[in-house]
């Protein structure tokens, strides 16, 4: 775990043990704080044309190659001897 990760559950912890009052007065410091910490990147990502190049464009008939790959696959499992 990332030492990021690790201070945001000590918070959270933290979190659980304060009163109503102490709430809202952390909030008001998280909100002032993360305020002038500027935007986050929050772009989402396109995955389209990940896997361009990758020969996939070049099969014919793509559902027929995935169902003889999982029947080859399905096959060899089965023949597996424990």
């Amino acid at each position: 775990m990332n030492t990021a990760a690790i201070k945001k559950t000590e918070i959270i912890k933290q979190l659980s043990r304060a009163s109503e009052r102490d709430l809202d007065r952390i909030r008001i410091c998280i909100d002032s704080v993360l305020k002038g910490s500027g935007p986050t990147d929050q772009r989402s990502h396109s995955l389209k044309g990940i896997w361009k190049g990758k020969g996939f464009d070049q099969l014919e008939d793509l559902e027929k190659e995935v169902k003889q790959v999982r029947r080859k696959l399905g096959d060899s499992i089965l023949k597996r001897e424990p």
